[in-house]
């Protein structure tokens, strides 16, 4: 049975991949198969991404719609952190995480192992394990901070030395990961599927901004230790096995930072969870809104009020409020469910380079201007990396068509020889197989909206590519003429 790698750099851009900067991935890249038109999901923050990894879902469908979330049937009182003890409190609870089926629980079918270690946030390493109480022995997630199942804590504690503090560069703590994972999961555990994911370059760059040294500087660390494991896996590994590098979302720069709690109580709205109040979920560059009792009025003055703001681009509303003038509906680009919000909003960015030369810039509801961000309809945000090597995977090739986050399940589903859930968003990326005979049609279409406010008119549009049934968002944007 064929092993799959997989190695993950939140917040890696395609634009990052370089000799200079990158050695390695780029040494990788040219040997496998390169995406160059590779898709996160909406919104582009990590947790969302992972979700739609580990599921091939839309955000809709797999119910996890933020690293800050609203779930008013579990607390309708506050926002959610997606952490590790709001999920275990959950799980507690007898709610659920997910509203569909994880990589682990697949596999777990097929009496195949997943193990997955890292190191950015607890968030995102939990959802790597979410699933049933069943706990195959090679199978599990490993972090810093816990493990799931608990007992790999003592197993390694027992064989590894203390994990380092978190640090910007979170350098330490990703070298002891790749000691873990060589030595540990991939040696010992030997699961089918494999992980380890960095928290950089994301961390140095919301710390420091895209393209600073030391946001540099953690990328080539990050690099330098997937060539450390490429070494420790021969240079034949990929003959039988597959090696992904995948990433949750792209990146911007920050060109405004708003305070919406303030600009919202300022503008006569109310935060809370009553008939009428808002509860706000920021994620840097979108925004989740919850209105009490999903009250149209509320949220149809809401929505007149955001697209006169300079900082809003493209505004979404949920089945309970909608269909509101000027917006496009969740349900169309695969967010509606049962944990959606009634307003989703991205923030308005532009494409120009900051200082290092990296294009794009974005408003945002956190961070500090010129620092780095993501979470935003912005194209710069959208376009992530996924680079696959194997025997299944053409050599040298630059796949043109658009693929996404939510192909990767799929796609390493059929690699394993296990059949493809027809109730997967995600599609299997044959186009990049050896062999591949067909030529692959896809179209690009647009959602369009716009409304009349106060003299002005509001306008927006959602850019979208779609193949074999998936949809990508290519980008979204909005104007005030």
């Amino acid at each position: 049975m064929s092993k799959i790698v997989i190695v993950g750099f939140d917040g890696l851009q395609p634009a990052q991949i370089s000799k200079s900067l990158t050695p390695n991935v780029h040494k990788f890249s040219s040997q496998g198969c390169f995406f160059e038109d590779h898709h996160c999901v909406f919104p582009s923050v990590t947790r969302v991404n992972i979700a739609s990894l580990m599921t091939g879902m839309h955000p809709g469908r797999h119910g996890l719609l933020g690293n800050n979330f609203i779930d008013t049937k579990y607390d309708p009182t506050r926002v959610i952190p997606a952490s590790n003890k709001e999920f275990d409190h959950m799980k507690q609870s007898k709610h659920r995480i997910l509203y569909a089926e994880t990589m682990y629980e697949i596999l777990q079918k097929f009496d195949m192992n997943y193990m997955a270690i890292g190191v950015g946030t607890t968030g995102n390493a939990y959802i790597h394990h979410v699933g049933n109480e069943k706990a195959f022995f090679n199978s599990g997630t490993i972090h810093p901070e816990f493990t799931n199942p608990p007992h790999l804590s003592e197993e390694i504690l027992t064989r590894f030395e203390q994990w380092p503090i978190e640090e910007v560069p979170n350098n330490r703590r990703f070298s002891l990961a790749m000691d873990i994972f060589c030595e540990y999961v991939l040696k010992e555990k030997n699961p089918e599927v494999a992980l380890i994911w960095s928290s950089e370059p994301d961390k140095s760059q919301h710390a420091y901004g895209v393209g600073h040294e030391i946001s540099e500087s953690a990328l080539k660390h990050a690099d330098k230790e997937f060539g450390r494991l490429l070494e420790n896996l021969g240079p034949d590994f990929t003959d039988e096995n597959t090696v992904m590098i995948v990433s949750d979302h792209g990146y911007s720069t920050i060109s405004d930072v708003i305070g919406l709690e303030d600009v919202f109580l300022g503008s006569g709205f109310s935060l809370g969870p009553d008939r009428g109040e808002l509860l706000i979920a920021l994620n840097g560059g979108s925004v989740l809104i919850s209105i009490g009792e999903s009250d149209k009025t509320v949220a149809d003055n809401l929505v007149s009020w955001l697209m006169a703001q300079p900082w809003c681009g493209t505004i979404l509303t949920g089945d309970r409020v909608g269909p509101l003038g000027g917006t496009i509906p969740l349900s169309d680009i695969g967010l509606e469910g049962s944990r959606s919000p009634d307003i989703v909003f991205s923030f308005r960015w532009d494409s120009r380079p900051n200082e290092f030369n990296y294009h794009g810039f974005v408003g945002a509801s956190s961070g500090g201007v010129n620092l780095g961000m993501h979470g935003s309809m912005s194209p710069h945000e959208m376009n992530n990396v996924l680079i696959c090597k194997g025997p299944k995977f053409s050599e040298n090739k630059r796949v043109l068509t658009p693929s996404g986050n939510i192909d990767v399940l799929p796609t390493i589903l059929d690699n394993l020889g296990i059949e493809v859930p027809e109730s997967i968003n995600g599609r299997v990326l044959k186009e990049a197989y050896k062999n591949a005979q067909n030529e692959v049609v896809f179209n690009r279409r647009s959602l369009r909206a716009e409304r009349e406010i106060e003299g002005f008119s509001f306008k927006q549009e959602i850019l979208l590519s779609e193949l074999d049934g998936s949809m990508y968002i290519d980008e979204g944007s909005s104007v005030l003429e």
